[in-house]
């Protein structure tokens, strides 16, 4: 709603509601117009009461995107002049870039049960300018302006356009391995940081960076996955790049070359999942394809052989995977059937999760449950959530990674706890970490360099609250520290920090999450 009060008085208020007049020619879901509540501003001019944003934080947290290219056309404000009611109109073509041309001028309406804004009569010829319908188009955050002359019939020359407003990027996609982390934000640019030997933050040097430092030009990453050498990336066209260290191949273009850049893997661009392992990569394309290449001592690829590929090899002929995980030498995978499957290194502590030590070198199911939705695999141990938000891990439980309150290594996937509101997990090179449906974040495991974050460094062997935010939205564990990001779109980091890989432009361990500064 967007109150107007006269500077003459509170005799006069326009209330607006944003209601549809018209119907959406194409029902998208989730991608409505919102407006915000505006106030006016205290010393507004003697002649005019201005009116604008009141912070920049009054800008919604999450304002619909423009995606589709399908006409919508909406109204919004009403108000009375002569006894007649007014409506403005305006319509947007999703996918363009806002522009005036969008404005469609003041309409006649009818009063009856649509007209909630009780309008009120235009009397005063006082000019008031209000802000209020905010969309997001390419991550820009853009605002309708209009004006308003007290006394005048409503006409088109009321619009003012659109104004693209300044709101600091939010974090949307995060990735940390050992001494290395990376993000993507709402615009699609890249950023790296921590240990950069080999060229492994991307940023074409090998220096170290200890806060978030841009990768390329590029403004259209979808995804980003880490590991101890080197990093996948996949962008909105679906093109696979990788850099770092490529000893075995683990960079995927066919040669052993270490690359500091994000390197074009092929010329396929259809890649929808990816996944860094130490020395070796998983990556699925959008038919639900498995692609593995890298090194392949303990069958860790997948192909049914201990050989290393230098470029991505079609694994088995199923086409419905719909993720992958992989820890130091092991893999995880769900189908679309939601069954799950483990391959590779296996170790006395079994964390391929198929009852027994002996190594897999293709995909091996797991259980015979078919309701898994979420994998993730750590150094020497495994975690995953079926469709009921239970937790289960299984593999090496040193230090009490598993989280089952004991260090006992299991074989097949155990229930952890009671909970059944897992919605995140993250396994991590001694420790595990996971948010449930209320946005609450938890870690436990080995708690050296404050890994876990609760600001001790106890180790536990259950899952731990840690702080008292509840607005927690994705979280990755490294091998000694972890990211996380809020509903915000706010960066925290914390655990061990010695390459600067939490990115608070210090060396410095932290105990407990520590906001991380975009650039």
């Amino acid at each position: 709603m967007i109150n107007l009060r006269s500077a003459l008085g509170a005799r006069f208020t326009i209330a607006v509601v944003v209601i549809s007049l018209f119907a959406f020619m194409f029902a998208v879901t989730g991608c409505e117009i919102q407006d915000l509540g505006i106030t006016e501003s205290t010393t507004p001019p003697q002649n005019e009461a201005s009116l604008s944003l009141s912070s920049q934080s009054s800008v919604p947290a999450n304002p619909p995107a423009w995606s589709a290219t399908t006409l919508y056309n909406r109204a919004g404000m009403y108000v009375t002049h002569n006894g007649k009611v007014w409506v403005s109109q305006w319509s947007i073509t999703r996918g363009a870039e806002p522009g005036a041309n969008s404005w469609n001028g003041w309409k006649s309406a009818e009063t009856g049960s649509t007209d909630k804004a009780n309008p009120k009569p235009w009397s005063a010829s006082i000019t008031y300018n209000a802000k209020g319908y905010y969309v997001t188009h390419k991550g820009s955050v853009w605002v309708s302006q209009w004006s308003i002359t007290r006394g005048a019939e409503p006409g088109a020359n009321t619009w003012n356009g659109w104004k693209q407003v300044s709101v600091p990027p939010k974090w949307a996609s995060v990735s940390t391995a050992s001494s290395r982390s990376f993000a993507i934000n709402d615009k699609g640019e890249l950023y790296g940081w921590g240990n950069n030997y080999n060229g492994r933050v991307g940023d074409g040097t090998t220096t170290n960076r200890s806060t978030p430092t841009r990768v390329g030009t590029a403004s259209d990453w979808k995804d980003v996955s880490a590991s101890l050498y080197h990093t996948l990336a996949i962008n909105e066209n679906g093109e696979l790049y990788a850099w770092g260290s490529n000893n075995l191949g683990a960079l995927g273009d066919g040669t052993t070359t270490n690359r500091s850049t994000p390197t074009r893997i092929g010329d396929a661009a259809d890649w929808k999942r990816i996944a860094a392992g130490r020395r070796f990569s998983l990556a699925v394309n959008t038919k639900g394809e498995l692609y593995a290449w890298g090194r392949n001592s303990y069958g860790q690829l997948g192909d049914g052989s201990t050989t290393d590929r230098n470029t991505p090899t079609r694994i088995g002929t199923a086409a419905n995977w719909t993720h992958i995980a992989v820890g130091r030498d092991h893999s995880l995978a769900l189908n679309g059937k939601g069954e799950l499957y483990a391959w590779g290194f296996n170790g006395g502590s079994g964390r391929l999760g198929d009852g027994t030590t002996t190594n897999r070198n293709t995909p091996t199911r797991i259980g015979t449950a078919s309701d898994w939705t979420h994998i993730s695999a750590g150094l020497h141990h495994s975690l995953a959530l079926n469709g009921s938000g239970e937790l289960h891990a299984w593999g090496l439980n040193g230090s009490g990674r598993l989280g089952d309150g004991t260090t006992t290594s299991r074989k097949t996937p155990t229930g952890i706890g009671t909970a059944s509101d897992w919605t995140k997990t993250s396994a991590g090179g001694a420790h595990s970490v996971g948010i449930n449906s209320k946005g609450e974040l938890y870690a436990w495991g080995l708690n050296d360099y404050g890994r876990l974050g609760d600001g001790t460094t106890t180790s536990r062997k259950t899952p731990t609250r840690i702080g008292t935010a509840a607005d927690w939205k994705i979280v990755s564990g490294g091998r000694w520290n972890n990211l996380a990001v809020n509903t915000k779109g706010e960066l925290y980091a914390w655990g061990h920090n010695y390459a600067g890989q939490l990115g608070d432009g210090s060396t410095t361990d932290r105990l407990s999450p520590v906001k991380i500064a975009h650039p």
